[in-house]
């Protein structure tokens, strides 16, 4: 059974991309998230301990997300949590949580940004007069449901 999360956190370092032997690209990056409570009796924020925890993502995903995100953005991070165990070069046994991202965006309660849309082949006229016809019957800012 998968465990699928979401994390919200900044980027440690800027966002690696990578192809695989299948030709497939892959970036990785790194985020930190920690928890942030009100202490009463010491009248202040406290930070708790901070996550840290690597981030793979593929394909369009990894082009969108190493031509977009920069070390210190706030991030979003939704996909499935991957959990691995292996002994390292001087013979540690090692614990790791990993995320396979199945999608990752601007944490808009951090900041603000512009998006910016791929552009889309020319529609055809039949399309485009239904969707005029559509849009026209509805003024703008209303509520469709109460036209």
């Amino acid at each position: 059974m998968d465990t699928y999360i979401t994390v919200t956190g900044n980027l440690v370092a800027d966002p690696k991309v990578r192809t695989v032997a299948n030709g497939q690209t892959v970036a990785d990056l790194r985020i930190a998230s920690n928890s942030r409570r009100f202490d009463r009796d010491a009248g202040e924020f406290k930070d708790g301990d901070p996550l840290y925890i690597g981030v793979s993502c593929w394909r369009t995903l990894a082009l969108n997300v190493y031509s977009s995100l920069r070390k210190g953005d706030s991030v979003v991070v939704q996909g499935k949590l991957l959990y691995k165990e292996y002994d390292d070069k001087d013979g540690v046994h090692r614990n790791v949580y990993s995320i396979d991202a199945t999608s990752i965006g601007p944490d808009l309660a951090r900041w603000p940004v512009d998006v910016r849309r791929p552009s889309r082949p020319a529609e055809t006229e039949p399309a485009t007069a239904a969707i005029e016809e559509a849009t026209s019957a509805v003024p703008l800012g209303s509520d469709p449901v109460a036209a």
